[in-house]
């Protein structure tokens, strides 16, 4: 599969590795591409020239209209937010010229990278995640935050009823089980789309969620959890950040979704945060659905891999939601192909 059009650090402006250098308080002798999410981001783990490494992350050549727009949200984060920290990588500033913006972090080279997934591993995760919703559930509505667009999540099975745009594309990624999909989507839509309307309610657990948390935005320092990429942190339901995971969880061979989303909330029940089922089974169809109206959309432009990650987060988002919703088992969806 082709990976994203990232730049080299030959293309970097001379003006640029001059101020990394200056922040960081050493030169550059040498730096790597480094490849993770789904998009061209310019990502580069640093060497330094008195034998330090950091990571550098940002826009560059070929960067999204999307990626330029959440970067400040994410420097922000780093620089402000100090819930975070103890799942952040630790920043050391950020370094700006015509055309380009880096954000300058710590580098986790050594640290335990997922997957695979152990059961201690997956538990571990799922605890620290807790633990950050406890730290970030007090935070107010009125904290400047973005805002989660729950409206927009709770929405999208409505694009897979019948004519809606998404439905062949959602049907064509059962090949030869189209029909019986077809036949399953006309039973349960109803139901998945009064669950993930859910979603949007005002009166469930709500915080700073990090709202993309997937394997390749964490890792293991020891015993604690980091977390990356913080340009999506926004105020939302706590929800939205456990149902969004726990799919990528189980598709790369972790625990069930059902057992995992049992011991988050008993995690968070010990914190003093109760999390109600319809709250959590809300955020499981709302990400189920978001996964469902976009897997089997055209490739899109500049990110060759995104279709492949969504399905396969659909292929285990659909018979979580479906298990709690008490609906009849859908169809497995091929996570290739």
């Amino acid at each position: 599969m082709p990976l994203e059009r990232k730049p080299y650090w030959r293309e970097v402006p001379q003006e640029l590795k001059d101020q990394i250098a200056s922040t960081v308080g050493a030169p550059v002798r040498r730096a790597v591409r480094v490849f993770g999410g789904y998009g061209p981001s310019a990502t580069f783990r640093l060497f330094l020239a008195d034998g330090r490494t950091a990571f550098a992350k940002g826009a560059g050549l070929r960067a999204t209209e999307h990626h330029w727009a959440v970067l400040p949200r994410e420097e922000r984060a780093y620089r402000e937010v100090a819930a975070i920290r103890r799942w952040a990588p630790k920043f050391y500033g950020a370094v700006r010229c015509e055309g380009w913006h880096l954000l300058l972090l710590e580098d986790l080279h050594g640290a335990t990278w997922v997957p695979p997934w152990t059961e201690a591993l997956a538990a571990r995760a799922v605890e620290e995640i807790a633990a950050l919703h406890i730290a970030c559930a007090s935070f107010s509505e009125t904290l400047e935050l973005h805002r989660f667009l729950a409206d927009d999540f709770a929405g999208c099975w409505a694009s897979l009823a019948p004519e809606a745009p998404d439905r062949e594309g959602f049907l064509q990624l059962f090949g030869p089980r189209r029909e019986e999909a077809s036949r399953w989507l006309d039973v349960a839509l109803p139901t998945l789309a009064a669950h993930a309307a859910l979603l949007a309610r005002g009166d469930q657990p709500m915080g700073a969620i990090h709202a993309d948390i997937r394997s390749d935005n964490l890792a293991f320092r020891g015993e604690d959890l980091v977390l990356f990429d913080w340009a999506d942190l926004s105020y939302g339901p706590l929800a939205a950040d456990i149902a969004g995971f726990l799919p990528s969880l189980a598709a790369e061979g972790g625990p069930a979704t059902a057992d995992m989303a049992e011991r988050y909330c008993a995690a968070l029940a010990r914190g003093g945060v109760e999390m109600p089922l319809w709250a959590l089974h809300g955020a499981a169809s709302a990400i189920a659905g978001y996964f469902a109206s976009r897997a089997g959309r055209p490739p899109a432009a500049g990110l060759p891999r995104l279709r492949a990650v969504q399905r396969q987060q659909l292929s285990a988002a659909l018979p979580w939601i479906a298990g709690a919703a008490k609906l009849p088992p859908p169809p497995a969806v091929p996570r290739y192909g």
